[in-house]
């Protein structure tokens, strides 16, 4: 049977949109670009060029939102754009993938979260990790007990910045630097699998001469009486990424490097991940959830919890204190 077409308009036309997303979408064969919005005409022509084809192009989201019949909509905008665009997609009944973070406060999160349950639309967020088929299997485990009581979550990311220009340095669209955006994976990975729930958190952050934070130390106190330790690194020389999960009766460990997964242990051996559980992308999971009428959708919930994380990090940082959330 034949897959059901879905028409979606794209919202940003950037690098992120055409590496990512694009691909993802010729991929699924039914899925449809019917229309983007970029402020940059040569961005969206660069999109055409890699979907390979021309389609109808607004410099204005909000017309594009008005005039065109959709199903749902794909955002890829700088962090400060995403909560007015989501918000008006899911107003036109339309549902919504949008790239990390999800907004840049818990208000406007919960805000949306709502806005999604009302409509009964489909709203997601796009962070891969949550795809990969090890960690939707430790997250199995973690929730069936395997690793006991959790006692510590241990992580660190780094990255090389020093090349990144753009809106990503502008505090104003990007709402922060590296723990804001390459960041925001880890501790959004780190939540969902563990379902711990912060309260309390001390931050220590450094921009190294740039208008947003480069490096940053994010301790955190849990409700479940489990403690964290998050780092970013944003002057390092290549991505590396490592997630340790410690439980009373086992720990889990994961590794990537330069963007690809390279060993899952646990308990030191490697995982064993059962074949029932599959790898998928954020765009597959969504459109399936779209065509589906949302069965099994879990909404991103976590979500809400990186927003408060994130926000009181940032204001520990600020203050030069613990803050509560």
């Amino acid at each position: 049977m034949p897959k059901k077409k879905v028409r979606l308009g794209l919202i940003g036309c950037g690098g992120n949109m055409r590496g990512a997303h694009v691909p993802r979408i010729q991929t699924d064969g039914a899925a449809e670009i019917a229309s983007v919005a970029d402020p940059e005409e040569s961005q969206a022509k660069a999109l055409m060029e890699k979907y390979g084809r021309e389609v109808r192009y607004y410099p204005d989201y909000r017309r594009m939102l008005d005039r065109e019949k959709l199903d749902a909509v794909v955002i890829s905008s700088p962090h400060s754009m995403h909560f007015e665009q989501a918000r008006r997609a899911l107003g036109r009944g339309l549902h919504v993938l949008v790239e990390k973070p999800l907004t840049l406060s818990s208000r406007h999160t919960l805000a949306l979260l709502a806005l999604a349950r009302k409509k009964r639309r489909i709203l997601d967020v796009s962070y891969q990790r949550h795809y990969y088929a090890p960690h939707r299997y430790a997250r199995e485990l973690v929730q069936a007990g395997t690793l006991g009581k959790l006692r510590a979550v241990v992580a660190y990311v780094t990255q090389n910045w020093q090349g990144v220009s753009g809106w990503r340095l502008v505090p104003e669209l990007s709402g922060g630097g590296m723990f804001m955006d390459t960041g925001s994976h880890l501790v959004a990975v780190s939540l969902w699998i563990t379902g711990l729930e912060p309260a309390e958190v001390s931050a220590f952050m450094d921009k190294t001469g740039k208008p947003v934070d480069i490096n940053a130390v994010v301790n955190i106190r849990f409700r479940q009486d489990a403690y964290g330790s998050l780092s970013f690194v944003g002057n390092a020389s290549r991505h590396d990424e490592r997630l340790a999960i410690h439980g009373s009766q086992g720990c889990l460990v994961f590794h990537l490097h330069q963007w690809g997964l390279k060993s899952v242990l646990l308990n030191d051996e490697p995982l064993e991940i059962p074949k029932r559980i599959r790898p998928t992308s954020p765009d597959a999971a969504f459109f399936a959830l779209i065509r589906n009428g949302g069965k099994g959708h879990e909404p991103p919930r976590f979500a809400l919890e990186v927003a408060r994380l994130t926000e009181s990090a940032y204001r520990s940082w600020r203050e030069k204190r613990p803050v509560r959330l």
